[in-house]
C-alpha cells in the first residue's frame, strides 16, 4: 500500500493488535456512557411496562368499552400510539441533534419522558392514557436516535461497541424493572398508575445528569469549535491516546464535508450521489426492519397474553410474575452482546443470533398448535349443541377463546372458561360454564356453576405442551438479546460518514418505529386472523433476514468512524465477504 489515509488507518489497526493493550479510561467516560444508557432504560421501560399494567387496566370498570373488539382496538391504539409517535419523532430527533447538538436533544428528550409520564400517571380516562401515550413517545423517539449517535461519538473505537451495547443492556434492565413494578403493583388499587408514573423518576435522573455531560466532540468540530472538541477529548481519552491526531482525523473529514457542502448540496442530496453512503443506509434500514419482523416488541408487549395462551396460569398477579421473570431472561442475556460484540464482531453475532431466532419462534408455534390440536373436549353429556351459551362449545379451547361470540350478530363475547376434574389421562367430567370476576380482579365461575372440587381455567386449557412456549420464549430472548438487540443500534450510529450520521440514523430509527407500529397494532388481529400461524410468519421473515445478510452485512469491528465510506465502497452483494 502507498501511502495514504487507508494505509494510514491500517498501519494504526496493525500497532493496535500487536499491542493488543486496551487502554484505562477515565471514569468521566463511563459515567457519561452510563447516564446516556439511562435513556435506554426508559425507553425499555416504557415499552415494557404496557404488558403488565394492560391487564390491570382491563380489569377496571368502565374504562375500556364492552364490546371486547372495540376494547381490543383502543388497547391496540394505546399500546402503538407510543410507536406512533416515537415514529414521527426519531426525525424530529435528528433536526434537533443535528442543528442544536447532541446533548440538548437528550435533554430535551428527558423533559418530554417526565411529561408523559406524569400524565400517564394521573390518567382518569382512556383518552388521557392515550394522551400520555403520545407525549411518551415523543420522547422515546428524540432518545432512541440521538442517545446511540452521542454514545458512538464520544467512545473510543476500541470499546464503541461494548459501550454501544450497554444502551440495549440498559432496555433490557428497563425492561425487567417495568415487570418487576407491574407485578408489585398487581393487587394495588389503581397499580396501573404508579407502573406508567414511574418512570418520571429514571427521566428525572436523566435529566440533571445530562446537564453535566459534555457536548460530542464530532459535532463541535462540525460546528467549528475544536478548542472545546479537543477539551472533551482529553476528558473522555486515557493519558496514553493520542488526542491531537483523533482530533485531526475528525478535522480532516469535517473541512472535506465543508467544501462539499458549499457547493450548495444538501446532505440528501450527496446522499443520493454517494454510492458507499447509500449502501449504508440501506443495511442500516434493514437492521432495524428485520430486527422488527422479528416480532420482539410483541413478545414483550404481549408477553403476559402470551404466557395465558400458553396455559401455564389463570392468575393474573402469577402471570405477572412470570412475564417478571422472563424479562430477567431478557435482561441477562443482553450481557451475552455486550461480551460478544467486540470480541467476535458485528457480523457473525448477527447471523447465529438469527439462527437461534428461527428455532425459538418455531418452537412457539409448534407448541401453542399442538396445544391446540390436543385440546381436552367438553364431556358429551354437557354439551348442548342447540345452545347459543357456553353449553354449545365441544372443546377446551373452543370454551375459553376470547373471541367466541354467539352465533346470530351478537356483539358480546361469552366469557365461557373450562371447568374439570383433573385425571390420569387428562381433564375428567368438564363442562364449559359462564365466568365472572371477584373482588380481586381474578377470573372465576358464576356461582353454583363449578364445583370447589373441580378445577377452573377462564383464558387457556390445560396442556402438557405449555413447557415448550416457555422454552421457545426464553430461547427467542436469548438469541434475540445476543446479537440482533444491539447490533442495528450500535451498527447504525457507526457506518455513516459525520456529514450524514444524525440524517442517517434518524432515518433508520423512524424505520424501527414504523415496522413496530405496524407488527404491535396487527399482532392481536394476526392472533384472530391466523391464529398461530403469525408465530411462523415472523419465523419466515428471520429467515429472509439470514440470506439477505449472508450476502450484504459487513464487518464493521475495530473500524473507525471515519473509515466507514471505504468499507461500504465494494459492491453490495459482496459487502458479507471478507
Amino acid at each position: 500500500l502507498g501511502p495514504g489515509a487507508g494505509s494510514h488507518h491500517i498501519h494504526k489497526s496493525i500497532i493496535k493488535m500487536k499491542l493488543n493493550v486496551r487502554p484505562k479510561y477515565p471514569p468521566l467516560l463511563y459515567l457519561t456512557s452510563f447516564l446516556s444508557a439511562v435513556g435506554g432504560f426508559l425507553f425499555g421501560y416504557d415499552t415494557g411496562v404496557i404488558a403488565g399494567a394492560l391487564p390491570l387496566v382491563e380489569k377496571v370498570d368502565n374504562f375500556f368499552p364492552e364490546d371486547k373488539r372495540a376494547a381490543d382496538s383502543w388497547e391496540a391504539a394505546i399500546t402503538s400510539a407510543t410507536v406512533g409517535a416515537a415514529f414521527v419523532f426519531s426525525f424530529v430527533g435528528g433536526f434537533v441533534t443535528d442543528r442544536f447538538g447532541r446533548k440538548p436533544a437528550i435533554i430535551a428528550a428527558s423533559l418530554v419522558f417526565t411529561a408523559g409520564a406524569i400524565i400517564m400517571g394521573a390518567s382518569p380516562s382512556k383518552e388521557v392514557l392515550l394522551i400520555g401515550r403520545v407525549v411518551l413517545g415523543m420522547g422515546i423517539g428524540m432518545a432512541s436516535m440521538c442517545v446511540p449517535v452521542y454514545m458512538a461519538e464520544t467512545s473510543p473505537e476500541d470499546i464503541r461497541g461494548f459501550l454501544g451495547a450497554s444502551f440495549q443492556v440498559m432496555i433490557t434492565f428497563g425492561q425487567v424493572t417495568s415487570a418487576l413494578v407491574d407485578a408489585l403493583f398487581a393487587k394495588v388499587s389503581d397499580g396501573w398508575k404508579y407502573d406508567f408514573g414511574l418512570a418520571g423518576v429514571p427521566a428525572v435522573i436523566l435529566l440533571v445528569g445530562f446537564i453535566f455531560c459534555p457536548e460530542s466532540p464530532r459535532w463541535l468540530v462540525q460546528k467549528g469549535r475544536e478548542d472545546e472538541a479537543r477539551t472533551v477529548l482529553k476528558q473522555l481519552r486515557s493519558a496514553s491516546c493520542n488526542v491531537e491526531e483523533e482530533l485531526q482525523d475528525i478535522v480532516k473529514i469535517c473541512k472535506e464535508d465543508e467544501k462539499i457542502s458549499n457547493t450548495g448540496q444538501n446532505s440528501f442530496k450527496r446522499m443520493a450521489g454517494n454510492a458507499s453512503v447509500r449502501k449504508a443506509l440501506l443495511i442500516g434500514i434493514m437492521l432495524q426492519f428485520f430486527q422488527q419482523l422479528a416480532g420482539i416488541n410483541t413478545v414483550i408487549y404481549y408477553s403476559a397474553r402470551i404466557l395465558q395462551m400458553s396455559g401455564i396460569s389463570n392468575s393474573v398477579s402469577t402471570i405477572l410474575w412470570i412475564s417478571c421473570g422472563v424479562n430477567a431472561i431478557n435482561f441477562f442475556a443482553s450481557f451475552i452482546g455486550l461480551y460478544l460484540v467486540d470480541r467476535v464482531g458485528r457480523r457473525l453475532l448477527t447471523l447465529v443470533s438469527y439462527c437461534g431466532i428461527v428455532v425459538s419462534l418455531l418452537l412457539l408455534a409448534v407448541g401453542f398448535t399442538l396445544s391446540d390440536t390436543s385440546s381436552p373436549a367438553v364431556t358429551p353429556s354437557a354439551v348442548n349443541n342447540t345452545s347459543t351459551g357456553c353449553a354449545q362449545f365441544d372443546t377446551c379451547y373452543a370454551c375459553t377463546y376470547e373471541y367466541d361470540y354467539m352465533p346470530g350478530g351478537g356483539k358480546e363475547p361469552l366469557n365461557c372458561g373450562f371447568c374439570y376434574s383433573p385425571g390420569s389421562s387428562g381433564p375428567e367430567d368438564s363442562s364449559c360454564v359462564a365466568w365472572q370476576m371477584n373482588e380481586e380482579n381474578e377470573m372465576v365461575p358464576e356461582q353454583g356453576s363449578c364445583p370447589n372440587t373441580k378445577k377452573f381455567v377462564a383464558q387457556y386449557c390445560p396442556t402438557k405442551y405449555s413447557p415448550m412456549v416457555l422454552v421457545g420464549l426464553c430461547l427467542y430472548l436469548i438469541s434475540f438479546q445476543s446479537g440482533l438487540g444491539p447490533v442495528p443500534w450500535i451498527m447504525n450510529a457507526e457506518i455513516y460518514p459525520l456529514w450524514f450520521r444524525s440524517q442517517g440514523v434518524s432515518i433508520s430509527t423512524g424505520f424501527n418505529w414504523a415496522l413496530n407500529l405496524i407488527v404491535s397494532f396487527t399482532f392481536l388481529y394476526l392472533i384472530q386472523g391466523i391464529g398461530f400461524g403469525t408465530w411462523y410468519l415472523y419465523a419466515g421473515c428471520s429467515a429472509v433476514a439470514i440470506v439477505f445478510f449472508t450476502f450484504t452485512l459487513p464487518e464493521t469491528k475495530g473500524k473507525s468512524l471515519e473509515e466507514m465510506e471505504e468499507l461500504f465502497s465494494r459492491p453490495l452483494w459482496k459487502l458479507g465477504r471478507g
